[in-house]
């Protein structure tokens, strides 16, 4: 064992702590933001998929934190000594789940996108008629504005022209809101589509770095793959962040730079497996 390669700078030990807590802080920040719109989306049914679809980012968040101190377990903080193999098993179990709720997760961004393209145009002169049936404003996607009964057909909302309304979630919004969330669904899509695609190859030079046979031709697929990705979602990031999604470009951020520290501990690993004996690694 290599322990001169795991070694990490205090300091540097210190700031991954906190961007880990970051990243688990932000669950709270998440539901927080979810449970507001919550109480608009599911008043009327409540279902595993309406919950889905309403609380995605939590869901997607609280699985990708696990799974990010799995590999955080196994690729630094366990000693290979104790890789055994009932704890790979439950590294493994543990990790299935998060990947089948990271699964469900993208299901529920998915499901968020296809609900703004279940509406069709209303005019501003039915406003009254959906302020009193309980329609609410959609502003952001996880945010609804009440619609007044009183001075309804006076209204801002009254002014802006042709409105989409949906009739299943019980929300209106104005046609330049409706193509920025548009646009942010499907950033959120691709986002979590792109994360899963890094961790499918992350977690493939794990499994194959514990038998120390990773073809090198494999290899040099794998990292320009990642750096395509990667690159991907530094501009995810910087469109929340041009956006004026605070936390949303918070979070992306954070991401990235806790899977850089990821990224390190796989290659310092496989560097500590390349000069271990045979009879070092755990099979």
């Amino acid at each position: 064992m290599m322990q001169s390669l795991r070694y990490w700078p205090g300091w540097f030990a210190v700031f991954k702590t906190a961007v880990y807590l970051a990243l688990t802080a932000n669950i709270g920040f998440f539901f927080q933001d979810e449970w507001q719109a919550a109480t608009h989306l599911l008043r009327s049914e409540v279902s595993a998929a309406s919950v889905l679809e309403a609380f995605a980012a939590t869901i997607d968040t609280t699985a990708w934190v696990v799974l990010l101190l799995m590999f955080e377990l196994e690729t630094h903080q366990l000693d290979d000594s104790r890789l055994t193999p009932a704890v790979n098993r439950w590294l493994i179990l543990v990790r299935a789940l998060c990947y089948g709720f990271i699964v469900f997760a993208f299901i529920g961004y998915v499901m968020k996108g296809f609900s703004l393209l279940n509406v069709v145009p209303v005019s501003v002169g039915a406003l009254c008629d959906l302020a009193a049936s309980g329609y609410q404003q959609m502003v952001d996607p996880d945010e609804f504005l009440p619609l007044a009964v009183a001075g309804c057909a006076t209204s801002a909302l009254a002014t802006t022209g042709a409105l989409m309304v949906n009739h299943d979630d019980l929300w209106v919004v104005t046609l330049t809101d409706w193509a920025e969330l548009k646009r942010l669904a499907l950033v959120d899509v691709s986002n979590s589509a792109t994360w899963i695609l890094i961790v499918i190859m992350l977690e493939f030079e794990v499994r194959i770095g514990l038998w120390r046979e990773l073809p090198a031709r494999v290899t040099a697929l794998i990292k320009p793959t990642k750096i395509a990705l990667y690159t991907l979602l530094i501009l995810f990031a910087a469109f929340w962040g041009f956006a004026g999604s605070v936390l949303d470009f918070w979070d992306a951020f954070l991401w990235i730079v806790a899977f850089v520290f990821i990224e390190r501990n796989v290659f310092v690993w496989e560097q500590e497996l390349e000069r271990a004996s045979p009879s070092e690694v755990t099979q």
